[in-house]
């Protein structure tokens, strides 16, 4: 039997995890995504998309890519399978390589630990705790 206090500080952070992938931005995230619908060079796109997940996971860790796959349940919903397929075929390939510079400079925000390492454990550990506000690995 798992001790009642351990499941409550459970439900605590997983709560203070998802409080945090309510913040997340994905607005620029799912213009890019649709601005590869019709970009001329779709590289180009794809690597602006690629560093906007990059900058989002830097400022937010694992919270951002909660947020990003939660936009993705809605992301091609306006718009026709057709043209969301000839976008998939375009992709196809090797995608933009990706270097420590490619990006810009990092985000002056950085994730706290806790949330770079988030990871739901089964009882009776606990994920991360939001307590720790320390960005060192």
């Amino acid at each position: 039997m798992v001790d009642g206090a351990l499941i409550k500080e459970q439900q605590r952070r997983i709560a203070a995890f998802d409080s945090v992938v309510r913040v997340v931005n994905t607005d620029s995230a799912y213009k890019l995504w649709h601005a590869m619908l019709t970009a001329p060079n779709i590289r180009v796109t794809q690597l602006a998309m690629m560093c906007e997940y990059h900058r989002l996971s830097g400022m937010y860790g694992e919270a951002a890519y909660v947020a990003l796959r939660r936009m993705g349940d809605t992301l091609w919903r306006h718009d026709g399978a057709a043209a969301v397929g000839a976008m998939h075929k375009r992709m196809e390939g090797e995608s933009p390589a990706m270097q420590r510079d490619t990006c810009g400079p990092p985000p002056d925000k950085r994730a706290p630990r806790w949330l770079v390492e988030w990871t739901v454990y089964e009882l009776p550990k606990l994920p991360p705790s939001p307590d720790s506000a320390s960005t060192d690995p």
